[in-house]
């Protein structure tokens, strides 16, 4: 029997190819779109799944709060590990990991910079599922100057030699000996890094800070069956002993917070995360938008089917009159749609595996047809099936199977008013998701384009940024300086401590107040002369550092108007300011300075000053624009001049700035094509229940314009109908999507705003695709010979 269904499902698929073909672009475009979206879902939820002990493992946040600041930090103090292990038994394990920044690399007289080395403490390996491949995991990071090296890594310094034991010696003179090779981290790891250096290497606890010295990513493997809540409120422990005694003092309170492995990726919102992390809000946005897509191809199976049901009525009929069971003819019907989606998932799966690289490229993800093959996947490929070809071919098989001989054999199905109404529903919904997704999208280009069109308080053009790595390049500098002003196109050079628009360092500072010096957070760069004019920022009260005025480097700050503002400093200049527990005495603010965006436009403009300190860690070279390459090229042979032993490397401040926008840019990129793409497959369905509309309304329209009615009237008397529904789609689509991308952009610090326009160009948008799409198909039907349909009365 179940052969007999499969052979008749596939002569009437075969027989009726050009409909077939329509139903399978439709099916198509939805599954494959979805299973694009589930992809990206899948993978963005795998991260960090691969740890064999990930159930136990927890890294420390410090919470820090003070009387004009509440932030989360993904760090821990540099003494806490050592200390929680020692003094809670549920710790089984606690690990420390932190970048060891820029370093030029040697070996075999080839020198390349890395920036992927981190420091750990000999237990990673006991506390993550890294996969060790060469030495053993309790010892290979226990001696000063060990180094595990990755595949990667390897190959690039040794090539196909093994590379234990071999040494690399970095740009401060270290030689740090491979003692252990280990395969790449897994792509889906929040922790990324190309080596691992022994924690060892660097000094120990009590002489490079204390429970103030903060910088450290901090793990704990808790031992089976703790209660991770329960331990956490246990840590309070630890700040009344160790925190507390420091920082109460200043009005600052820092707590403790477990955060489980498995979430950090998608659910930080920690500051200094080790490397980009996801998000969760999108997870759920493409997984609605998977669901909707699938959805939407469901309801246009079920329109398209029906609109071609008077088609079919002969046939049910001629079936029922044979003998054919309702039952058995539903079955029939549902064979046909679970074999017209098998078929559209074949298809669909091809199609993603040609699109992986341009899917790839879009999102920033490595996918490959191995994915395919995963549990996950498999099962989700399971339930497509299921879902579209029963839910996509129910509604047909009930609403044909209902059909009686007599009746049918007559030509006559009726006018089907209910069934009418359900696929008048069906559009309704279908435009009434692809409008709110289209106004999502439209809103989140434009807080895209918001964020990127605000004057970020400085001149980011045309900036070179150069790193002075060590001692010794920082105390040449000036020299480098002198050389790189005596370039033509070179504007102006200074130096500074952190780059502009990545945020800064922040100290406790003891500010002059109406009720004396009170202590506050305060961040701050330190920077050289120049540097304000080098960067473009405007000074509204006071002046620049200036060189005549040399005292500058000992007891001037330049603060911005946030802090004037927060300090409720009416007449700022003048004010002293100076550093917590230092003996120095306090600066005096010398200018203040329009706001900037330090900390990128994500984030709010904090209280910030400048402090002159010459030679820092970055030059800041400002080019004129003009013959860039050859001024480059001038640049580093001025550099090679200077620093022989150092390749010469630099970014763009415009780029570095702008690399904050690249993850919302191709998250909008995903969001718009999948929109489009929603929109296309509704049209779909409206032109599946423009075309039954108008086979159903054939002896209307013939009559009509028997009675003198013209092509034109006919078209704006069907369109109008539709225009309808598109409108009420409206009333459903447009206050849903304003009230979910409201509560979207308060996720933002500088959020735009919900501009009625956007409603309006969606709406004009909509109601375009309507006429188009229903005025085609009932032009062809008001354009047919009266006679011919008539004949049949």
């Amino acid at each position: 029997m179940f052969k007999n269904l499969v052979i008749t499902a596939f002569r009437h698929i075969r027989k009726h190819a050009a409909y077939s073909l329509v139903i399978l672009i439709g099916l198509m475009l939805g599954i494959s779109s979805s299973l694009f979206l589930l992809l990206y879902v899948f993978d963005d939820l795998s991260y960090d799944q691969f740890h064999a002990k990930k159930e136990r493992i927890y890294r420390v946040v410090s919470h820090i709060r003070e009387t004009d600041d509440d932030f989360l930090w993904a760090v821990a103090q540099i003494p806490f590990a050592t200390q929680v292990k020692q003094e809670y038994p549920e710790v089984e394990e606690a690990v420390r990991i932190f970048p060891a920044g820029r370093l030029l690399m040697t070996y075999g007289g080839e020198s390349e910079y890395e920036e992927d080395l981190f420091y750990a403490d000999s237990c990673i390996f006991d506390v993550f599922s890294f996969e060790l491949v060469r030495g053993d995991p309790a010892s290979v990071l226990t001696h000063p100057n060990s180094l595990v090296v990755t595949r990667s890594l390897a190959k690039k310094y040794f090539g196909a030699e093994d590379p234990v034991g071999k040494v690399l010696v970095d740009g401060h003179g270290r030689s740090f000996e491979v003692t252990g090779l280990m395969e790449d981290v897994p792509r889906n790891s929040h922790i990324r890094f190309s080596g691992l250096i022994s924690r060892t290497t660097h000094p120990p606890d009590d002489e490079i800070g204390s429970w103030g010295n903060f910088g450290v990513y901090t793990y704990l493997l808790l031992r089976d069956g703790t209660d991770y809540k329960a331990f956490d409120e246990k840590l309070t422990g630890i700040n009344r002993k160790y925190v507390d005694p420091i920082f109460e003092q200043f009005g600052i309170t820092i707590d403790y917070i477990l955060q489980p492995l498995t979430s950090i990726y998608l659910h930080s919102d920690a500051e200094g995360e080790s490397g980009q992390t996801g998000d969760i809000r999108y997870i759920y946005i493409f997984s609605m938008v998977a669901f909707f897509m699938l959805l939407i191809a469901s309801m246009n199976y079920m329109n398209l089917s029906t609109a071609r049901s008077t088609r079919r009525s002969r046939e049910v009929g001629m079936r029922k009159v044979l003998g054919s069971a309702r039952s058995s003819l539903v079955v029939q019907f549902l064979t046909e749609s679970v074999m017209m989606t098998l078929l559209a998932l074949v298809v669909s799966v091809l199609l993603v595996i040609m699109l992986f690289p341009s899917f790839n490229q879009l999102t920033g993800k490595s996918f490959n047809p191995a994915f395919l093959v995963r549990a996950s996947v498999l099962l989700s490929l399971l339930g497509i099936v299921v879902f579209v070809g029963v839910l996509g071919g129910s509604y047909p098989a009930l609403y044909l199977s209902r059909f009686k001989p007599l009746v049918v054999l007559r030509q006559d199905t009726g006018s089907g008013r209910s069934g009418f109404m359900v696929r008048k529903i069906l559009v309704v919904l279908q435009f009434a998701i692809s409008l709110a997704l289209i106004v999502s999208t439209w809103v989140v280009y434009r807080q895209l384009t918001y964020l990127k069109g605000i004057d970020p308080g400085f001149d980011k053009e045309n900036v070179v940024i150069v790193e002075l790595e060590n001692r010794r390049m920082m105390q040449q500098y000036p020299v480098l300086r002198e050389k790189l002003m005596a370039i033509p196109g070179v504007v102006r050079v200074s130096s500074s401590n952190a780059q502009i628009g990545q945020g800064s360092g922040k100290l406790l500072m003891q500010v002059e107040t109406p009720e004396g010096m009170v202590e506050r957070g305060v961040n701050l760069a330190t920077v050289d002369f120049d540097f304000v004019e080098t960067m473009g920022i405007q000074i509204l009260e006071g002046r620049d550092f200036s060189r005549e005025f040399m005292s500058d480097t000992t007891d001037g700050v330049i603060i911005n108007e946030t802090m004037a503002r927060r300090f409720n400093w009416e007449e700022p200049l003048g004010k002293k300011i100076a550093i917590q527990g230092s003996d120095n005495p306090p600066a005096r603010v010398i200018g203040v300075m329009k706001d900037f965006y330090q900390k990128g436009l994500y984030n709010p403009i904090e209280t910030f000053m400048l402090v002159l300190r010459p030679n820092g860690y970055y030059a800041n070279i400002r080019i004129d624009g003009r013959n860039r390459e050859e001024v480059l090229e001038q640049i580093r042979q001025a550099w090679q001049e200077m620093y022989p032993d150092r390749p010469f490397e630099y970014t763009f401040l415009a780029d570095n700035f702008d690399e904050q926008f690249r993850a919302d840019e191709k998250r909008a990129q995903i969001f718009t094509l999948f929109s489009l793409l929603i929109i296309l497959i509704a049209s779909i369905g409206l032109f599946g229940l423009a075309s039954f509309t108008v086979e159903q309304r054939t002896r209307e329209i013939g009559i009509r314009k028997v009675m003198g009615a013209s092509s034109s009237v006919i078209v704006r008397l069907i369109v109008k109908e539709f225009l309808w529904l598109i409108l009420i789609s409206m009333a459903i689509g447009f206050p849903v999507a304003w009230y979910f991308m409201g509560r979207w952009l308060e996720n933002y610090a500088y959020p735009t705003d919900l501009s009625p326009w956007i409603f309006a160009g969606t709406a004009g948008l909509a109601l375009v695709v309507t006429a188009l799409t229903v005025g085609n198909s009932t032009l062809r039907a008001a354009h047919t010979n009266p006679a011919n349909v008539l004949r049949m009365e």
